[in-house]
Parts: C-alpha cells; structure tokens; sequence
C-alpha cells in the first residue's frame, strides 16, 4: 500500500511539474546505466548480502588532532586492520539496507590511553547517511523509488547525480563515470562539533567482478575542509550472498535508555574562582571586575553552554565574556562555535588563530548549530609568548607552552595570588600514559612560577602539584613498561623507547 501512495505522488507531480519530471528521468537514466554496468540492476536489487574486508588509514579527529593546525602540519592517522563489513539487502531497512561494521584499530602515533593502542575489536550498526561510502549500497538507495532525483551536473567530467533519501531527508551526489559508466564518487553532508556542515566524498577504484557484481577494491574519502584525505582503504575480499550461519549477528533493536541530562558540577576553588566541569573534563572561571573568563570549551556545543550557563549564575551581573583555548585538538575545541555564538573572546596562541577562523566562520546550514542559530564574528586575542589579564581585582598569567611534541602552539594559564595553574594535556589526570612527561615541570621552571595546585582539563578537578608530578610518573612508568611489552613481542610502536621522564629528556644509550 505504501509503494503504491509513493507511485501515485510521483505520478501526481510529474504531471504538476514535467521539467522536474523530465530531469529525474535523466538522473534515472543515469543511474540505471550505472546499475548495468555494475551487474544488472535485477541483479544488485536482488543481492541478499554483500562482505567486504580489508584494511586501511583513517586521519585522526579529521586532521583536527595534528601536532598543530598549520595546514602542512602531518597528518595523524588510526592504523585499521581486521576490518569487516558486511551489507544486509535483505532485511535491513530502505532505502540503503543496513551493514555491519567491524575493525581493530589503533594510533600511529604516541596515544594517553591503552584504549586507542590495545586493537580491541569494535562492532558498529550503520544506517541511512552512514551507507553513502560505498557505491552499492548508495546506488541503490538512489534508485529507489522513495528517493528524490535531481537534475545531474557535470564534474570534471563526470555525471553527478544529486538525490534525497526519504528517511530524514538527507542530501546526496553520485558520479557515475561516462566511459565505463560505473560510480566514481559518491558524497553527502554530515554535521561537525568543529566544522559545521562537513561534506565528504567517497572516492571508489579499481573495481573487479565477484559473482557477477563490479566492486570496487579502493576506498579513500576526501572532506570539503581542507581537502584532507580523512580514510584510504584497501579491500582484499568481497563475498556475495554469504549463507546466513556464516554472517555475523545484527544486534537486536533497543529502547533507548533513559539517562538523565548531563549537569555542570561547580567547585569553588579560592574567593571569584570555581572550578566548572561536564562529564570530567571542564576548567577554571575566574572573577574579574567587570566580566568572567573561562578556561577551554572542551567536548561538545551543549558541554561547553553547560558550563558557560553554570558560571554566568555565579556572580550578579557578571557574564563569561572570554574563554582561553589551551590548543587547537578538536576534543579541546569542540565547544568553540558555541563560545563563539555567545560572543565569547577566544583567547590563544597565535598559532591557532587560522584554525580557529577555520572552525569559527563554516557553514552549519543543513545541520545548524549554536552558531549557526546565533551568528556572531569571532573576536581572537592572539598569545605570542606571555599574556597578562589584569584588572584591580585579579591578575591572570597566560603562557605559551614549551618542550610539548603533542601541541607545540598550546597554553596554560596561571593564578600567582591563588598560586593555581590550569592546563590541558600538560599533567592530566585522566591520562594512562605519557609520552611527554618532562613538559609539566619544565613549563613552571621556565616561567619562575610556583603553583600550589593544578586543574586539568581531564580529570576530577583542582589537584596538588605533588600529586600531579607523582600521576605523571605513574603514567611515564606505564608507558615504559607498554613499550617493553611491545618491543618484547616484536612490535616497534611510535613514541618507543619513551624520551622523557618528569625531569626532562632521559639520556641516550650508544646502540
């Protein structure tokens, strides 16, 4: 009953509007030659499954978790191995089906956490937008007679076809090759804590017949920012209409849980300042004359306005007008375009302002975000080496990190009457391993400060130096040992032997 509504609107509207009718042919067209060059579309819409395996790179937080973000800094990537993938044409929901996506990975670079070293097998239920990467399942969602077809465009020479799904509406582009006629690329918009409205494209090589169908052996994906290459990936086999004991198990559906709303947890650290955290991970407000000033926008918009919300009741009269980005990596920076839409100065190292501007003017017009709702033109106070914020209340020392390989364009900030420095990825209590353990220490020798206590970004809040330092041993100790088992099993990890313990670099041996 349902087809035959969907038919019958069609129909209703191609009568109402030929011109749209005449390009969705066209688009149809298209796609149906694609669909014979791929096999026969009898044939695709017939597929019960399709398994891809394989293995490949993916670009850690988009290229957002670079050493820095000078577009030619290098690119951090997540090692993929043990990689399965497999697509369910036959019960799985339309238009699209649904797949099941398995992989190990691990960092190729020195990580703070076993979590991103160990290679545990991880298992994930893909739907709708999240099918688009692979020319099967994105043509037939095309093809189908839910999905709305526009008129196709030319791309450097290729058919570019742009449809619309009917579950939720999402917007997407296929490009068929004239030549062969099978797909080149395939591409949508999705939304992004840091970048707004973020359009990736899927790029699809050396296809080989299995079973009858063209499937391509290279996948590598390109996003609009930056044109970085977020995935490159190699496929070493395909299987078709796998007979169902040898599938892995699709998880049943589940009500979703009930969890209750995340809150901000204030703390007072000394007189006009507090310590305001979301889900472990927050920092420092602090009480001048006439404004507040906040300390990071980790996490995520809703974290970040949480906090913001939190510490504009602390003080009759007094707002947050100014937040302190210790650097750029996209977990730090993730509440960014929600400081800025409350007009928020951002305040951090010069080396941070391109990306910043990066973050702080994308669009956000399919999947609109705080800023987007409430547009506003950042203001950036850049820090050279030292910056003072000083009024006849307060002084607030800033300072640009020094000796740190994970941020080279990073800050903390100081407190010299409350003797209170605020950080984040310096000497964080969160951590389980630290490749960078002489930085803490060497940042307060350097600047000839003395703080009594620290309040990291990651972590439960305001802790003495004493237990900071003995964290960072525990952690430089763990990575020691980590590296020991590696090297022991015949694995040389990146960041092994580990170059610093909490004194400065550990000394070389001949070998």
């Amino acid at each position: 009953m349902g087809h035959r509504v969907i038919v019958m609107v069609a129909a209703l509207l191609a009568m109402l509007n030929p011109a749209s009718a005449w390009a969705q042919s066209e688009a149809r067209e298209v796609l149906e030659q694609a669909a014979e060059a791929m096999g026969g579309l009898e044939r695709l819409q017939a597929l019960d499954n399709v398994v891809y395996t394989g293995f490949g790179q993916r670009a850690y937080y988009q290229g957002g978790g670079n050493i820095t973000g000078d577009p030619q800094a290098p690119m951090k990537w997540q090692q993929l191995v043990d990689v399965q993938r497999t697509f369910d044409f036959a019960s799985g929901p339309w238009p699209g089906g649904r797949a099941l996506y398995q992989e190990r990975w691990g960092q190729e670079f020195p990580f703070a956490g076993f979590f991103g070293l160990n290679f545990e097998r991880r298992t994930t239920m893909q739907l709708h937008r999240e099918l688009l990467d692979h020319p099967l399942p994105a043509l037939l969602a095309a093809l189908h007679s839910s999905t709305t077809l526009g008129q196709f465009t030319q791309e450097d020479g290729l058919l570019v076809v742009p449809f619309t799904l009917s579950n939720g509406g999402t917007r997407a582009w296929l490009a068929i090759d004239p030549v062969t006629h099978l797909p080149r690329f395939s591409r949508w918009v999705s939304g992004h804590a840091n970048l707004g409205d973020l359009t990736t494209t899927a790029w699809y090589s050396g296809y080989l017949p299995f079973a009858g169908v063209q499937l391509p052996m290279g996948l590598r994906q390109e996003l609009d920012w930056r044109r970085t290459t977020n995935l490159m990936f190699q496929v070493d086999s395909y299987r078709v209409n796998v007979v169902p004991e040898h599938l892995p198990r699709f998880p049943l559906p589940m009500l979703a849980e009930r969890t209750p709303p995340p809150q901000a947890q204030v703390t007072a650290l000394a007189p006009g300042v507090w310590d305001v955290r979301v889900d472990g991970a927050g920092g420092p407000v602090m009480e001048f004359a006439d404004r507040l000033v906040m300390f990071e926008a980790y996490g995520g918009g809703a974290q970040t306005l949480l906090r913001i919300d939190a510490a504009n009741e602390l003080v009759p009269g007094k707002r947050v007008e100014a937040v302190i980005v210790s650097h750029h990596h996209f977990d730090h920076t993730g509440g960014l375009r929600a400081a800025v839409s409350r007009g928020l100065e951002v305040i951090s190292h010069r080396g941070n302002e391109g990306i910043i501007r990066d973050m702080a003017t994308r669009p956000a017009m399919h999947f609109p975000d705080a800023l987007a709702r409430n547009p506003q033109v950042l203001q950036f106070t850049p820090v050279d080496d030292v910056l003072v914020l000083e009024d006849a209340m307060r002084r607030l020392e800033i300072y640009r990190v020094i000796e740190h390989g994970h941020m080279p364009d990073a800050v903390f900030a100081y407190l010299p009457a409350e003797r209170l420095m605020m950080e984040g990825d310096l000497g964080d209590e969160a951590w389980q391993l630290h490749w960078w353990g002489s930085a803490y220490r060497a940042n307060i020798a350097h600047r000839g400060i003395d703080p009594a206590r620290n309040v990291a970004v990651h972590g439960t809040g305001a802790l003495s130096i004493d237990e900071t330092l003995a964290n960072t041993r525990r952690q430089i100790a763990a990575a020691v040992q980590y590296c020991a088992t590696a090297e022991g099993g015949g694995r040389y990890v990146m960041g092994c032997p580990v170059q610093y313990d909490v004194d400065g670099p550990v000394a070389l041996v001949p070998r």
